[in-house]
């Protein structure tokens, strides 16, 4: 299983897989 790690603001990839917010704050602006 790979891992990667990747900004809010980058778009989202079609070979991204599922993705999950993990961050202490939400950033600003994201709903």
């Amino acid at each position: 299983m790979t891992i990667r790690l990747k900004r809010i603001y980058e778009p989202a990839d079609p070979d991204d897989g599922f993705r999950i917010l993990v961050d202490r704050l939400w950033p600003r602006g994201i709903s």
